[in-house]
């Protein structure tokens, strides 16, 4: 998965939940959204 490798090791500062959502931020400001779609988990890593 090294669409994700930015985030290797990186320190997790807060974690935000809404529904069907989880907003997750790293140190050196990358975020992950983790959520649900029609029954699927997503991933989106921001930057990437």
């Amino acid at each position: 998965m090294a669409k994700y490798d930015g985030i290797l090791e990186k320190r997790l500062l807060t974690v935000t939940e809404k529904e069907n959502e989880l907003t997750l931020v790293f140190e050196d400001n990358r975020y992950l959204f983790v959520s649900l779609k029609n029954g699927k988990l997503s991933l989106e890593s921001v930057p990437e």
